[in-house]
């Protein structure tokens, strides 16, 4: 685990970041309701998200069966957010942090050499165009359970990115919020 990442018992950071069509979505607005599942995810563009983010998918009407939300984060523009639940099939809110501001209070953003963009890019994937930044930033594989004071009561975070926590574990994470 990095050692920077926020943890169990730290005040969580909540910010108004963008859905697919440019809307504001404050995730404050989540802990009225119940605890918030917030998920940090690298694109569209990745594989192992895409696997992680299909297999909440299938346990998102437990969570808020438990009363939690579950909400996606990545530094993808809107445009590439909106792709992203195309062709995923995401029924759950997928949002964009543009730069990364919010993964990194979190402390969970890395910052890519030049070398692994130039192979990123070779694969397709252009992350200066797909994040509609010059920043070569990603976050790591995380998850965070936050309860409605905004306080961390779980934190998941994964420096091998191709690891990501399995939805039971989230939802047991819910279950003791």
């Amino acid at each position: 685990m990095s050692s920077k990442a926020l943890q169990a018992n730290d005040k969580a950071p909540l910010a108004i970041l963008k859905d697919e069509n440019g809307q504001n979505v404050d995730l404050r607005d989540f802990l009225d309701m119940g605890p918030l599942v917030l998920v940090f995810y690298r694109g569209l563009w990745c594989p192992f998200c895409n696997q992680a983010l299909s297999a909440y998918q299938q346990m998102v009407s437990d969570l808020t069966a438990a009363g939690a939300t579950l909400v996606a984060v990545s530094a993808q523009t809107p445009q590439f957010t909106g792709k992203t639940r195309e062709a995923l099939g995401i029924t759950y809110l997928l949002l964009s942090d543009i730069d990364n501001h919010l993964a990194r209070q979190y402390g969970i953003v890395f910052e890519l050499e030049d070398e692994l963009d130039e192979i990123y890019r070779s694969l397709g994937a252009d992350l200066k165009s797909v994040n509609g930044s010059d920043s070569l930033t990603l976050p790591l594989a995380s998850a965070f359970v936050i309860d409605q004071d905004a306080v961390i009561r779980e934190a998941f975070v994964n420096l091998d990115y191709a690891q990501r926590v399995e939805p039971e574990e989230l939802i047991a994470a819910v279950g003791r919020v």
